[in-house]
């Protein structure tokens, strides 16, 4: 009898602890052990993400993209690579960049896996310089001054030898005609302020290291500080070319120097 009622025990405890008694017989961790806490789980695997590609990505893009700051953007910004433990960093391979449109295609590898783990990617890249630019609207006859002048950043393929790169460029100067706002400022837009007008009286000086000659003129054409214009001098009738080099007054290089 009291062989029985200890059989009938035991059945009654395995019933209301299926999931402990399993496990005491079958040597596996108890409930609720840590997942992956067995000796014959895999170890975690290694993760690179975004950061990590444009890390190797701006490295290899630099290498192509010389002129001014590169500015990469990925089509995807979801990107994931998983390789097992042991694993080594990110090459990229097979890099294609196209500089008239900017396109750019890769592959990133991850080192030390066999089979090797890659993932193709692809994007824009493109060097961004800063050029200054008219912050307000300014009229021909208006000179520039420090405060109409701002900077942007622009891509470094939509500037070119004429465009304006430092400030000393714009200040002082008056546009030809309207330039707009916000926008790379071209040279050739741009002149000095007119220090003398067609038809005016100019004073046309001469100066060596020996002598120094004035007489009076007439211009011919309208000038900014710095540019050669066209006079006719007064007394001798005679249409000589010289710089302008103030208010109504231009300079001759040498004498005798007559405008064809």
């Amino acid at each position: 009898m009291k062989r029985t009622l200890s059989i009938l025990l035991l059945g009654t405890a395995l019933l209301a602890a299926p999931g402990a008694a399993f496990a005491a017989t079958m040597g596996a961790p108890a409930m609720g052990a840590p997942a992956g806490a067995g000796p014959d789980t895999p170890p975690p695997s290694v993760v690179y993400g975004t950061p990590h590609v444009e890390a190797v990505l701006s490295d290899a893009l630099s290498r192509v993209v010389t002129v001014g700051r590169l500015q990469m953007e990925l089509d995807s910004r979801a990107i994931e690579l998983r390789a097992p433990q042991g694993a080594g960093g990110l090459t990229v391979e097979n890099l294609y960049y196209n500089p008239v449109q900017g396109r750019f295609a890769a592959e990133i590898v991850v080192s030390n896996t066999q089979p090797a783990v890659r993932l193709p990617v692809a994007g824009r890249a493109f060097g961004v310089v800063q050029v200054p630019v008219l912050a307000r609207r300014v009229v021909p006859g208006d000179v520039i001054g420090p405060g109409d002048v701002d900077w942007q950043d622009v891509r470094a393929d939509q500037t070119s030898s004429d465009t304006a790169a430092t400030d000393a460029q714009l200040i002082g100067m008056t546009p030809r005609r309207g330039v707009p706002t916000n926008q790379p400022v071209r040279l050739r837009d741009l002149q000095s302020p007119r220090m003398i007008d067609k038809g005016a009286l100019v004073t046309i000086t001469l100066a060596t290291e020996s002598m120094s000659l004035t007489t009076q003129g007439k211009a011919l054409q309208d000038g900014g500080r710095g540019e050669v214009i066209r006079v006719v001098n007064t007394q001798s009738n005679r249409i000589v070319e010289a710089t302008v080099a103030g208010h109504n007054l231009v300079a001759v290089a040498k004498p005798g120097t007559i405008a064809k």
